[in-house]
């Protein structure tokens, strides 16, 4: 695996955002999201990546050109904007001086579904628990679709999609 920083490792996570998108576009889906081993914690899944490819309530991009941007590029944009504001938010907690960059979103900018997937970026999974854990036990793929029908005790999210997060 490459360390965290280095060109090898950027050149990976581009490559795994590239793959993520193809296939939520491919099927049609609101937003993907990989789950994969914590790098700090044993047994514990985390987010390590996700695209996002439902509706966007407010643009707000660094690029001038945004009409002219593929459906792609404003996807993989828009998922890194979201990163963004998730990672400014997590340190806002921390140290409420921190400043938010002037092209970043604010919370006000997200439609329901943006939100859920930005919270969504906070989970973590242990051993066995819930559906991304269950997939860390048997170690294969399990895939959900309808996640607003799904059972509480299967899929921990759902309570959140079933409070207005609509897919």
């Amino acid at each position: 695996m490459a360390n965290k920083g280095s060109p090898m490792h950027e050149k990976m996570q581009k490559n795994l955002c590239t793959q993520l998108a193809v296939a939520v576009r491919s099927i049609q889906w609101s937003y993907g999201i990989f789950w994969a081993p914590s790098t700090t914690e044993e047994r514990v899944l985390e987010w390590r990546e996700g695209y996002y490819n439902g509706d966007i309530k407010t643009r707000k991009t660094v690029q001038a050109m945004e009409l002219e941007m593929k459906a792609d590029k404003i996807g993989l944009q828009r998922s890194e904007q979201l990163k963004e504001l998730y990672k400014f938010l997590l340190a806002g907690e921390a140290d409420p001086q921190t400043k938010r960059p002037s092209a970043a979103l604010a919370p006000e900018d997200l439609s329901d579904l943006e939100w859920y997937y930005l919270v969504c970026m906070s989970f973590v999974f242990g051993h066995n628990q819930s559906l991304p854990g269950r997939t860390l036990e048997i170690g294969d793929t399990i895939w959900l679709c309808d996640a607003q029908h799904a059972d509480s005790k299967i899929f921990s999210r759902s309570l959140l999609a079933k409070v207005g997060f609509y897919f």
